[in-house]
């Protein structure tokens, strides 16, 4: 099961109910059931959990001033559903996310009015436009936490991994200096020191060590060699999602198409210091999580430029446009209009590939010309076989 965010509160007539949750259409009836009776559980505000068969829910009751409610404060509690187990500093970041999210609605004096959307023909106009507003707005407030919520509780791909590690400019400029053959470890330590006199060399050994990109390998009592045995590239290819827009979208492929062929026309002339220099800012988009969220979204798919503002909050929306105008800068993606919409599309897809490094490919043999076989030219074979036949 999705982790799911969903946010209860207790109606004057009918007690606890689910008033929201995200994904939408994910939450059972009768989970949701569980979920708001949890409140019941609950008499002062505070973080708690709670378990139920395979399932663990994370809550945060807490309460806002409301002009309409029996005693002007309406009970609300956010909970995030897991079906997995979390270590203790995750629950404690997600507790803080929950703490900033009922801030977040106590800070709106009018936040109250979205709990009576049930309601709302029984209200005035200006007040029904209160409650539709203000509820839209809590269901973007939710749907960010949830986000939020999904960057600290998933687990990172191979690729965001290594580019983390990469990210760093001293264990790349190590690894590129590495990629040119085996290095006396005190010669290696000695530049290292020299490069990065802030950095620790032990640590760094000790890291690219455990995760296998070097071999450390000794030559009598005391001379010591380090050799790198994997070396990672991150490079530039043209994006697959393309191909999906031919179906929904052709028109927009002959937007995109030209873009792409230009761009990969130039990326190829690259010299070799501008394609290591390209491959580290790579590095650092893939090691940040909000630029790599925004790279998955676009794998997938297109992404509508002029709804973003109705899918999250203002705060939420400029952290986002900065990273899309980063990877726009950067040639990753690319802004169309089509159709009187803006699109975001993806115009170079992103790749880490390892490889054997380059002192080491150095030392392969080179591999012999094929010989090659009477080719087999059936079309022609026939075609001569058919001349034949009309000359018989």
């Amino acid at each position: 099961m999705k982790t799911i965010v969903a946010l209860s509160y207790f109606h004057r007539k009918i007690g606890p109910l689910v008033f929201y949750s995200y994904p939408e259409d994910i939450l059972e009836r009768d989970l949701s059931i569980k979920i708001a009776n949890i409140m019941d559980q609950q008499f002062s505000e505070g973080f708690f959990t709670h378990s139920f068969e395979n399932l663990k829910s994370l809550n945060y009751y807490f309460e806002i001033h409301s002009d309409w409610a029996r005693g002007n404060t309406e009970m609300l509690m956010v909970s995030i559903i897991l079906d997995q187990q979390i270590p203790v500093e995750i629950e404690e970041k997600i507790a803080i996310l929950c703490t900033e999210f009922s801030e977040q609605l106590q800070s709106n004096e009018e936040i109250y009015t979205a709990f009576y959307i049930n309601d709302v023909n029984n209200f005035d106009e200006e007040d029904q436009e209160s409650i539709i507003k203000n509820e839209s707005l809590i269901k973007a407030w939710l749907t960010n936490l949830y986000w939020a919520i999904l960057e600290d509780t998933r687990e990172k791909t191979e690729e965001e991994e290594i580019a983390i590690l990469l990210n760093d400019k001293h264990i790349f400029k190590t690894i590129e200096k590495l990629s040119k053959g085996p290095i006396p470890l005190e010669w290696l330590r000695e530049w290292f020191i020299e490069k990065f006199p802030e950095k620790s060399f032990e640590e760094i050994i000790e890291t690219l060590d455990d995760r296998q990109f070097i071999f450390i390998n000794q030559i009598g009592l005391v001379e010591k060699y380090v050799l790198l045995v994997k070396e990672v590239n991150a490079e530039r290819i043209p994006p697959d999602s393309v191909i999906e827009y031919i179906d929904d979208k052709p028109e927009l492929i002959e937007l995109l198409l030209p873009k792409v062929q230009e761009y990969f026309s130039e990326y190829e002339r690259k010299t070799k210091g501008e394609i290591k220099e390209d491959a580290f800012t790579l590095f650092q988009i893939m090691a940040d999580s909000k630029k790599y969220s925004v790279l998955s979204e676009l794998r997938n798919g297109l992404i509508s430029k002029d709804k973003l503002p109705k899918l999250v909050t203002k705060k939420s929306l400029d952290s986002l446009m900065e990273n899309i105008d980063f990877l726009k800068k950067f040639d990753v993606i690319e802004e169309l209009d089509y159709d009187t919409e803006t699109y975001i599309v993806l115009k170079t897809n992103l790749q880490i590939t390892t490889a054997f490094p380059e002192w080491m490919r150095k030392l392969l043999p080179k591999e012999a010309e094929p010989i090659v076989a009477n080719r087999y030219q059936a079309k022609e074979s026939e075609g001569k076989k058919t001349s034949k036949s009309k000359k018989k």
